[in-house]
């Protein structure tokens, strides 16, 4: 069984009026990346792959690692709600993590 990664997510990336630091949002995002590739070898192992499925996960995490590219730490608003909407991501897939 594989163990969840994503059960320290916070509920937002740091409290209001924090700022949240670039490596902060990066580690975030990288959490989702590591929860969707989770996802993916649960299904893969599973006695029905959904191949559908498992190219949507892929694409999520095409999808993520590039945000994570091309995040720019002076960017300061767009860091801190990348990380708060991937805080909110984390936490979704590590609950279908769970369910799975």
């Amino acid at each position: 069984m594989t163990e969840s990664v994503a059960h320290n997510a916070p509920e937002s990336a740091l409290p209001a009026g924090l700022a949240v630091s670039h490596q902060t949002a990066l580690d975030i995002m990288g959490i989702a990346i590591v929860c969707y590739s989770v996802l993916i070898e649960q299904e893969e192992v599973g006695p029905a792959p959904d191949a559908d499925r498992v190219a949507k996960w892929e694409r999520e995490i095409e999808v993520v690692a590039e945000l994570r590219r091309t995040l720019d730490p002076r960017d300061t608003a767009r860091v801190q709600r990348l990380a708060d909407e991937h805080a909110v991501l984390v936490r979704r897939l590590d609950r279908m993590i769970d369910d799975h």
